[in-house]
């Protein structure tokens, strides 16, 4: 009996046991599937996913794909990022329930490989933070509660640079029964460069930099980023053969920048061409995460009347296209006819890395003085020529030999406006493509030609009279109203005058050094070498109100 009784005690020994084991393999079961908080709940965690598109700088949306930037494939179903998960008890107790794991497209659906599900209870919360790509979970840092950190330092090799994105959830109830939202923010600003609207050189471009950019920081997934104290200078280096049009790409795709947003001031741009000239450009102002950054880049330098001799040397060795316009000449702001109109010459030149040469624009003037740069004058009760603008190999006064005589390009000025005591107004003659415009009135002045001077009215400005000449306009001393003088030129235009009192100056002549032209060139120790002759030659007559202008355009390298 006894031993039965023991037999009875180890039988249900051992079914205790057995159901102590089924009770553990209960519970292994759900360690094994990842349960958030208990086992009570079947609704799989899962997440739905968005992808932003790059904007462009004014905020408008960029056509691209998350990784257009640096490789042009799109974030899609085939990608993977990783996920940090922390649990809130419901009353002061967080806990990180996925540590780094990652998320793929599975069944239709976002899922963490090992699956997890909701618990069901709405006060227990949970704070969700991914992150792609995957690679760089080595520099995530996560305290249990708070959100994690990113330490970033943008790698030298644009090639190297990637596109991160980040996402966060925060507080989602533990009652959710749906798929998790997670819109994805990228955290860079992508910078790219492109030729301008006003052309750039064709070649071959070597190398882009971009200096005094801050190179690394903190990044707090859900809040941003915390700039380091380090900055550098980033070099694109891969040579790049542009045609140098507007709009054309020069790096982008795998040599877009992935810089870390920030206040940019005062940034070097910096071109390098294959033949070791240099182009500069200082820029400043905000790079925003999430927004491409396309800078145009033109090489074009502008000048306008100062008064004095401007300077332009040459950064790269190659063919720049220079353009002149002449300044009009002087008249009543109350009148619609008024000065002759400036003329317009262009032509290319080839110059090497460092050369100098000197731009004169000209003045159109306000009363009878002579604008700036060889306008004829008259006294006050008349009106002025306009000046001529030129581009000389030589600098000086503007009417000094040096400069006069090693002027490569001239566009003339606009002759005087005239009148017959205020009954008859008479427009300037043009300044000209080649010879000046002819004044008009009962005693105009005539304007030069390529060749020659443009003649005083026929009866003579005055026995004060000073005569046009090389590179300035015919002036009179007529004290009275009406009489207009000549503009200045590559020959100056005659003024008006003689016994009728009346009429307007005559239009300078324009010029370009060309082999065509070499024989109009005055003898001179200062006459140009034919190594500067200008090609791609045109001019137009008549078309610059006010004071001058000048313009040079770097074409190509060579």
């Amino acid at each position: 009996m006894s031993r039965k009784f023991e037999r009875n005690k180890c039988y249900y020994s051992l079914y205790s046991l057995f159901l102590l084991l089924i009770a553990s393999l209960c519970i292994c079961s759900c360690t094994s599937e990842y349960n958030i908080f208990d086992c009570s709940n079947t609704k799989l965690l899962n997440f739905s996913v968005s992808v932003p598109s790059w904007k462009n700088n004014d905020s408008t949306p960029n056509s691209r794909t998350r990784a257009t930037p640096i490789s042009g494939s799109s974030f899609n179903e085939a990608s993977s990022f990783n996920i940090i998960a922390d649990a809130y008890d419901g009353t002061k107790n967080y806990s990180t329930i996925i540590k780094n794991e990652s998320v793929s497209f599975t069944n239709n659906m976002w899922q963490t490989v090992a699956p997890h599900y909701w618990p069901g209870t709405a006060n227990n919360t949970v704070n969700f933070y991914a992150y792609y790509p995957t690679g760089i979970s080595s520099s995530i840092t996560h305290t249990v509660g708070y959100a994690p950190t990113l330490s970033y330092t943008v790698p030298d090799d644009v090639a190297s640079q990637i596109d991160i994105m980040t996402a966060t959830g925060n507080n989602v109830s533990g009652s959710t029964n749906s798929s998790t939202p997670l819109s994805f923010n990228h955290i860079f600003a992508a910078i790219q460069f492109s030729v301008g609207s006003n052309g750039l050189g064709s070649g071959t471009i070597s190398s882009i930099s971009i200096g005094n950019v801050y190179n690394s920081g903190t990044y707090t997934l859900g809040t941003g980023w915390t700039l380091g104290t380090s900055m550098k200078t980033f070099t694109i280096i891969q040579p790049k053969n542009i045609a140098g049009t507007s709009g054309e790409n020069i790096y982008s795709g795998t040599y877009t920048l992935m810089m870390i947003p920030q206040t940019v001031t005062n940034a070097t741009i910096t071109i390098t061409y294959s033949n070791g000239g240099t182009l500069t450009k200082t820029i400043s102002g905000t790079w925003e995460a999430g927004k491409t950054y396309n800078y145009k880049i033109s090489f074009m330098r502008e000048y306008n009347y100062t008064g004095d001799v401007q300077l332009f040397t040459a950064p790269i060795s190659g063919t720049y296209k220079l353009e002149a316009w002449g300044a009009q000449g002087g008249g009543p702001s109350s009148s619609s006819v008024t000065g002759g109109k400036g003329a317009y010459v262009t032509g290319s030149i080839s110059l090497a890395k460092g050369f100098s040469i000197y731009i004169y624009v000209g003045q159109q003037p306000s009363a009878g003085i002579g604008g700036w740069n060889g306008g004829g004058s008259n006294l006050t009760a008349s009106y002025g020529g306009g000046g001529a603008t030129d581009i000389s190999l030589n600098n000086g006064n503007w009417n000094d030999a040096s400069h006069l005589y090693s002027r490569i390009i001239v566009a003339g000025g606009g002759g005087g406006y005239g009148s017959e005591l205020s009954t008859n107004v008479y427009q300037g003659g043009d300044g000209g493509a080649w010879n000046g415009g002819n004044g008009v009135g009962d005693d105009p002045g005539y304007g030069a030609t390529i060749s020659a001077v443009g003649a005083n009215s026929s009866s003579s400005c005055n026995t004060n009279a000073v005569n046009p000449g090389f590179g300035y306009g015919g002036s009179s001393s007529w004290y009275v109203e009406g009489l207009g003088a000549g503009g200045g030129g590559w020959y100056g235009g005659g003024c008006a005058g003689g016994e009728n009192l009346n009429g307007s100056g005559g239009g300078g002549s324009s010029y370009v050094w060309t082999s065509s032209f070499a024989t109009y060139y005055p003898s001179s120790s200062y006459k140009p070498s034919i190594s500067y002759y200008l090609s791609n030659v045109n001019s137009q007559a008549g078309v610059k109100s006010g004071n001058g202008y000048a313009r040079i355009t770097f074409v190509s390298a060579n």
